[in-house]
């Protein structure tokens, strides 16, 4: 019989998958405070981690042909240097204020997008290196960066298989410089833990599964709406110092 230090984490992965397969962001949002509710926080963090990158491959392959390599190659890579930079600076600056000003910001970007002129207020493509940088690093100091990165993908106005694989290739690239460091230290967490991180994978696996055969049914205008929700529903919880 399976336990409910097992079976929560495993129906977490599961529905936070389907959920946020559109967004791009939330999967370990929402399952890092459920694996706490359990586990020690270093088992907490590296088995969310593996499951985020697992997960995240797994929508590289199911969505690859969408792949839009210009913008990945124009916003994706800065966003990893702002990324480390952010981290480095994490604890020299209060981020409390900082995380107040991203969350407006946040609901600014997500508002933005179903207001009737926001065609006029896309950002232009020849900044996309500042944009990548700037979500990185407020990211990587923040704590939040797949909030930021979805919400300027968003001013792309790409469809939405483009924006879900490429989410999902930016995210995997921050797991994978991660991840190799958080075994390193803990390496005895993954042998201790491969039950629960296989199952809790494989759960993961089939939301985003089931959430690909809803996605297909979202017109492109609909899409927007949903990330822009979930982009504002975060800018307030940072605003309010929740997150």
């Amino acid at each position: 019989m399976i336990d409910l230090s097992m079976l929560l984490p495993i129906l977490a992965a599961f529905l936070a998958a389907g959920f946020t397969l559109m967004t791009g962001f939330g999967l370990g949002t929402i399952l890092l405070p459920v694996f706490l509710l359990f586990y020690d926080v270093k088992v907490a963090i590296l088995i969310v981690a593996v499951v985020h990158l697992s997960n995240n491959l797994l929508k590289l392959s199911l969505f690859k042909e969408n792949l839009n390599l210009e913008i990945l190659k124009r916003f994706g890579m800065l966003t990893l240097v702002g990324a480390f930079i952010g981290a480095y600076l994490q604890g020299s600056i209060d981020s409390a204020a900082v995380k107040v000003i991203l969350g407006i910001a946040l609901i600014f970007l997500g508002l933005k997008e179903v207001l009737p002129f926001a065609e006029q207020m896309r950002l232009p493509k020849k900044i996309d290196f500042i944009g990548g940088f700037l979500s990185g690093l407020l990211g990587g100091f923040v704590g939040n960066q797949g909030a930021i990165r979805s919400a300027y993908l968003l001013n792309y106005n790409i469809p939405k298989e483009t924006f879900i694989v490429t989410a999902a290739v930016i995210a995997s690239i921050v797991d994978i410089t991660r991840i190799p460091i958080y075994i390193f230290y803990n390496r005895e967490i993954l042998t201790d833990n491969i039950t629960l991180l296989l199952i809790t994978t494989a759960s993961a696996f089939a939301g985003t599964l089931i959430g690909k055969r809803i996605v297909s049914k979202f017109s492109h205008k609909a899409f927007k709406l949903y990330v822009a929700g979930a982009i504002v529903m975060i800018g307030i919880l940072l605003s309010l110092r929740i997150l």
